[in-house]
C-alpha cells in the first residue's frame, strides 16, 4: 500500500470514528452510561470506516491492475494516425473481429448509398465498360444490390489469400486476426474515394448535378478530374500502406513479407471488386 492509499485509509477510519462518536453521544444521552454509548458508537464507526476504506482501496487496485479498454473510436482513429502500433494493440483485443466488421460495414453502407444515389440521379458508367452483361444505362440500378455482397466477398477472399500466403513466411496469426485487420484497412482506405463519390452522387440524386454531364467532365482535363484522381490515388496509397501493416500485425511476420503479401492481397481484392462494380 503506497503513502496515498495509507492516507486515504486513515481518513476513512477517522471519519468513521468521528461519525460513530457523534452518533454515540445521542445514543448515550438516553442511556444510564453515556461514556459507554460514545465508546460503542466510536468503535462501530471505526469498523464501518474500515470496511468502506477496504472496499474503496480494492476498487482502486482493480483500476490499476486492469487498464481501461480501448473503444472502437480509439482503434479507428489510431489506425489513421498510428497504424503499426494500433494494429498491434488491436490483435490483443478479443473484440477485434467485431470491431473489424464494424469498420468495414461503415464504408460498405456509405458506398451502397453512392450507388443508390447514382441510380436515382440517372448516372451510368462511361469510362469503363461493365464486365457483367448488364446495359450501362441500368448498371447502377442493379449495382445497388450487387455492391454489398461483392464487397463483403472481396474482403473474405483478400483475407483468405493473405492468411494462406503468410504461412509461407511462418505466419502465426489466425484467419480471424487477418480478417479483423483488413476490415479496418479496407474500411479506412475507401474513405478517400468516398470523399468524392458520396457528395457528388448525392448532388446528382437531388437534381443539383447532371450526372451524365458530370461523367463527361470527369473524362476531360478539368479541375474536377484532377480532384477525382487525387482522391482515388490517395485511396490506393492507403490500401498499399494499411494492408501490409494489418497483415504484419495479424500474422507476426517481418515487414518485407508483409509488404509482398499485402500487395498481392490488395490486387486480388481490387481486381475482383472491379468485376462487379464500376
Amino acid at each position: 500500500m503506497d503513502e496515498m492509499m495509507k492516507r486515504k485509509f486513515g481518513i476513512y477510519i477517522f471519519l468513521g470514528l468521528l461519525v460513530g462518536a457523534l452518533f454515540g453521544i445521542f445514543l448515550g444521552a438516553g442511556s444510564a452510561n453515556p461514556i459507554l454509548g460514545i465508546g460503542g458508537g466510536a468503535l462501530a464507526g471505526v469498523f464501518i470506516g474500515w470496511l468502506i476504506a477496504a472496499a474503496v482501496m480494492e476498487k482502486e487496485k482493480k483500476k490499476v491492475d486492469k487498464p481501461e479498454m480501448k473503444t472502437f473510436k480509439d482503434y479507428y482513429l489510431g489506425i489513421i494516425l498510428r497504424p503499426s502500433r494500433t494494429f498491434n494493440e488491436l490483435m490483443n483485443d478479443n473484440r477485434r473481429l467485431k470491431f473489424g466488421l464494424l469498420a468495414f460495414s461503415i464504408s460498405l453502407i456509405l458506398y451502397n448509398f453512392v450507388y443508390i444515389f447514382l441510380s436515382a440521379g440517372g448516372g451510368a458508367p462511361s469510362s469503363f465498360n461493365p464486365w457483367l452483361a448488364i446495359p450501362a444505362e441500368v448498371y447502377y440500378h442493379y449495382d445497388r444490390f450487387i455492391l454489398a455482397p461483392s464487397m463483403f466477398g472481396c474482403w473474405i477472399l483478400a483475407a483468405g489469400v493473405a492468411h494462406l500466403l503468410s504461412k509461407f513466411f511462418s505466419g502465426k496469426g489466425s484467419f480471424d486476426d487477418t480478417l479483423s485487420g483488413l476490415g479496418f484497412a479496407i474500411g479506412i482506405a475507401v474513405l478517400a474515394s468516398l470523399a468524392h463519390d458520396l457528395p457528388d452522387s448525392f448532388l446528382g440524386a437531388i437534381g443539383v448535378l447532371n450526372l451524365k454531364e458530370y461523367e463527361t467532365i470527369l473524362n476531360s482535363p478539368t479541375i474536377w478530374r484532377t480532384i477525382l484522381w487525387v482522391l482515388y490515388i490517395s485511396s490506393a496509397v492507403l490500401f498499399i500502406i494499411l494492408f501490409p501493416k494489418a497483415i504484419g500485425a495479424a500474422q507476426k511476420i517481418k515487414p518485407a513479407p508483409a509488404i509482398f503479401v499485402g500487395l498481392v492481397s490488395f490486387f486480388v481484392y481490387q481486381f475482383v471488386f472491379l468485376i462487379f462494380n464500376r
